[in-house]
């Protein structure tokens, strides 16, 4: 049995999607009228997206619009959304310089565990004292998101869907780990 098919028969959890939006249509691989016939059989739904208040053009109602009359998403299903815009690139100045996943988590538990959500107000010297002698641009902030963590939480143990798989996703799926909420990736469903 492939897996999409025991996902659809056989477990039914809430899911994380992050950016399937109409903005990023053209860079979605998979089957998009799979993905929210799949998404409709799911419980609850953390939609995490680019909108207006960020990077992107999609407003909610633009994606609400764009899963029911472009995909026949059922409308008595959208109760079940909580929709989120998350705001961009919150660790991808570190990522884009090739900092590995271990160091940068090690930075956001110690900006978490001391409430800091811009990494600028630590200094270099501290830092390195925290992650050792790392080439980073300090400057080049990372920052803890908006998202609303309270809400994340109650997602552990969700699948996790969306993309860009070494973007946004992973920046999701990052945070996700520093704060310990278990998740599942569904591969048929990341772009």
């Amino acid at each position: 049995m492939r897996f999409i098919n025991y996902l659809n028969e056989k477990r039914s959890k809430n899911v994380v999607s992050v950016d399937i939006q109409p903005m990023y249509k053209n860079y979605i691989n998979f089957n998009l009228s799979k993905y929210f016939d799949w998404l409709s059989n799911q419980r609850k739904i953390l939609y995490f997206f680019n909108g207006p208040d960020t990077v992107g053009e999609d407003t909610k109602q633009d994606i609400l619009s764009w899963m029911i009359y472009d995909y026949d998403f059922p409308e008595e299903k959208i109760n079940d959304i909580i929709f989120f815009d998350k705001s961009y690139a919150f660790f991808r100045g570190w990522m884009d310089q090739g900092v590995d996943e271990t160091t940068l988590k090690k930075a956001l538990r110690y900006m978490i565990n001391n409430k800091v959500n811009d990494s600028r107000e630590i200094d270099p010297e501290e830092w390195e004292e925290i992650i050792g002698n790392q080439d980073i641009y300090y400057d080049d902030m990372i920052h803890l998101p908006d998202i609303p963590l309270n809400i994340l939480k109650k997602f552990s143990g969700s699948y996790l869907t969306g993309g860009g798989r070494n973007e946004c996703l992973k920046e999701v799926k990052i945070l996700m780990d520093v704060l310990n909420i278990r998740y599942t990736m569904v591969r048929d469903f990341i772009f």
